[in-house]
């Protein structure tokens, strides 16, 4: 925190000269500094950095979108965590659309850059609506961001195959609740072989999801009565 907000500090005193230079750093600064609060569970104060950040951000994107809608994205999504993890599941929404809204352009104009990030606003609304108990919306978001990581795999396996099974197993967990047993039973049992590969090349990483893919698919085949394989 104390060489944060040294950086802070600076990037201020700079911007009093020069604020069309400087004043992203002070936005980022300030997200930086929002990421490390909100991991030591001090919500409120990480919020009001994101939304200093944010505040900043929205002007500089005024001037010159190209340059600063990335950055007003990736904060609107690390507003949309924080609210959800907060239980502000209205506000989650907010944040998780627009960000949603500007990675869709972002992506349209340079695919390689933002479209994993599209993915990843993509699952978090998945998420939120799973959390929210609207099954079918959360599918939705949760199907295209499915899509949007496989094709990222078939290019870049290494980075992007984790993210697969990740969404797989959210699609499983959705599905499940929705009572399409044998559909989820697939999602599992994909994204287990998934993390079963990572796993040959790094245990210590990609055990844990090979266990819960595991018991997600045991507690599956325990509701469907079928024990001998559960």
């Amino acid at each position: 925190m104390t060489y944060y907000q040294e950086t802070l500090v600076i990037y201020r005193e700079l911007a009093k000269k020069d604020s069309s230079v400087y004043k992203s750093g002070i936005a980022i600064t300030l997200n930086n500094i929002g990421l490390l609060l909100n991991e030591n569970n001090k919500m409120d104060l990480a919020k009001s950095h994101y939304e200093d950040a944010l505040e900043i951000t929205r002007d500089l994107a005024k001037g010159n979108p190209d340059l600063f809608q990335a950055d007003m994205a990736m904060i609107l999504n690390n507003l949309g965590i924080l609210s959800n993890d907060k239980k502000e599941m209205d506000l989650a929404q907010i944040y998780y659309q627009e960000a949603l809204e500007l990675y869709r352009k972002l992506s349209r104009k340079n695919p390689d850059l933002y479209l994993s990030n599209l993915a990843t606003t993509l699952n978090n609304l998945g998420v939120l609506w799973i959390d929210n108990n609207d099954m079918n919306l959360a599918e939705n978001y949760c199907r295209e961001a499915m899509g949007i990581r496989k094709t990222l795999a078939k290019k870049t396996p290494d980075v992007y195959l984790t993210d697969v099974a990740m969404t797989l197993l959210n699609l499983g967990n959705l599905l499940k609740v929705k009572n399409e047993m044998s559909i989820a039973r697939n999602r599992y049992e994909e994204a287990l072989e998934i993390y079963r590969d990572l796993a040959k090349k790094n245990p210590s990483v990609y055990l844990p999801g090979v266990a819960t893919t595991l018991n997600n698919l045991g507690i599956l085949l325990r509701n469907n009565n079928d024990m001998t394989l559960a």
